[in-house]
């Protein structure tokens, strides 16, 4: 095969464009990724965790470690959509998607989950900066009725009803977070509500990641609906139910909660 001098140097670029990618050819662009990585359960920065560029599926070793603010950037990739990577012992792996523009810098925040003991679960909400503040409701089962931990009645994890809210964020991306600690037998009822902030369900980024001992089970993100949740009504979200440890999606609008809910008979934070 005969090449030209200008195809020749062409690929040369390119080798060491992609040289540092351990194998894995990503194109040098001009898009730049910055982050922060905070623990899911205490909404704290984590420093050192490893945050690599995935493209096309692969981890690359376009890599950054975190530092003591838990932040990461990640310079000269490529536009379009992909996603990152974050690591760190004790932690569960993180994979979030990203949507990259030519020469444009985006930000993430990703929240890590600390590794759960068999039986435990764990509920971790994120959104985006504006509703400024989304609050998330677990409905434990007792007895004939419910136990309601969310932002007024946090729970407990040590003693009934055995599920505690971690985190409770008020100003934008969460996480807002909640641990069962011990499954108790009957239905079980997920729903975020939407408190403060303008927008849409659609616009508001809202994501609901489920954990258990083995990691990552479920993501679920919020309905399209493009109407604003003030105006339109439909302020809560029913994300899922969980009978006996098993998930049953849901992931409706309403203008209800899909039990009895103490937030009626609350004022302003």
């Amino acid at each position: 095969m005969h090449w030209k001098n200008g195809g020749f140097l062409v690929l040369a670029a390119l080798t060491l464009a992609l040289s540092a990618c351990g194998g894995v050819a990503v194109p040098r662009g001009d898009a730049t990724l910055s982050g922060t990585v905070v623990d899911a359960t205490t909404g704290l920065p984590v420093q050192g965790a490893k945050a690599c560029f995935v493209y096309n599926g692969n981890v690359s070793q376009l890599c950054d470690n975190t530092d003591a603010n838990g932040e990461f950037v990640l310079q000269l990739l490529p536009a379009g959509d992909h996603a990152v990577q974050v690591h760190k012992g004790g932690f569960t792996v993180a994979r979030e998607s990203v949507s990259l523009a030519s020469g444009a810098a985006t930000t993430v925040r990703i929240a890590l989950n600390p590794g759960l003991s068999s039986g435990e679960l764990r509920i971790v909400l994120s959104w985006n900066a504006d509703p400024r503040d989304l609050d998330s409701h677990l409905w434990i089962p007792q007895g004939s009725g419910y136990d309601e931990v969310y932002y007024s009645s946090k729970g407990n994890c040590d003693a009934a009803p055995y599920a505690c809210l971690d985190v409770d964020d008020t100003s934008g991306y969460g996480p807002e977070t909640i641990t069962v600690a011990r499954p108790q037998t009957g239905v079980y009822s997920y729903a975020v509500h939407w408190y403060a902030g303008t927008g849409s369900w659609a616009a508001s980024g809202g994501t609901v990641h489920v954990y258990d001992a083995s990691g990552l089970i479920a993501t679920y993100t919020a309905p399209d609906n493009a109407g604003e949740p003030g105006g339109g009504g439909l302020v809560w979200w029913y994300v899922f139910d969980m009978d006996g440890g098993a998930l049953l999606p849901k992931n409706t609008l309403s203008s209800n909660p899909p039990q009895t809910s103490g937030v009626a008979s609350l004022g302003v934070k």
